[in-house]
């Protein structure tokens, strides 16, 4: 196996997404507010864990093939499925309740349904997606929805989590530090123990 992969890019990957868990959950701590990013940000992390999986299939000259393209088709069902935008540290009220004065700030009218929230004026359609016992929810445009209408509506939203207290929820901020302080010591340890052998 390639020794610059085993022994420097393989801990560096390991590393920076151990450095992401643990940035996230800080801003999310240390703000005492929601993180309302787009949820491309997501796939592009998944990216990242996927790849010493595939390339792992390379080195080690197994399923070279099969492999590599089973995890393209993941990704590219994830990138179709991630579009949108996810809040993190948000109880459900306090979402719902942002999402609600965001669109009502635009002059439009909510109607919900189920998952969905259908804009009156503008036939405009939101797939809302709450875990709030966790702290995180997505919103994902329908095909009836235009990019500017939910951009508008999310940059409504982050300004009511900036001006108007409520319930943030740390559970998902305790979650990503403790995985990420995991994944950081894992990452050492594998470096040292690499390094070790090399010397």
């Amino acid at each position: 196996m390639n020794p610059i992969y085993i022994h420097f890019v393989m801990p560096s990957i390991l590393f920076f997404l151990a450095s992401v868990f643990v940035a996230v959950a800080l801003r999310i701590l240390l703000t005492r507010k929601p993180l309302l990013m787009t949820s491309r940000w997501l796939f592009g992390f998944m990216c990242l864990a996927f790849l010493p999986t595939i390339l792992n299939s390379f080195f080690l000259k197994a399923m070279t093939f099969t492999t590599p393209v089973m995890f393209g088709v993941l990704l590219i069902f994830f990138w179709y499925q991630m579009k949108g935008y996810m809040a993190l540290g948000v109880s459900d009220v306090y979402f719902r309740d942002a999402l609600l004065a965001s669109i009502k700030n635009l002059g439009y009218t909510a109607e919900e349904s189920m998952s969905r929230i259908r804009i009156i004026e503008t036939g405009d359609e939101l797939q809302v997606s709450i875990q709030g016992w966790v702290g995180s929810a997505q919103i994902r445009p329908m095909p009836k929805c235009s990019s500017t209408t939910i951009q508008n509506i999310v940059k409504g939203m982050r300004k009511y989590f900036t001006e108007t207290p409520g319930g943030t929820n740390y559970v998902i901020s305790y979650f990503y530090i403790i995985l990420g302080l995991l994944m950081g010591f894992i990452t050492v340890r594998l470096f040292l123990t690499l390094h070790s052998v090399k010397l």
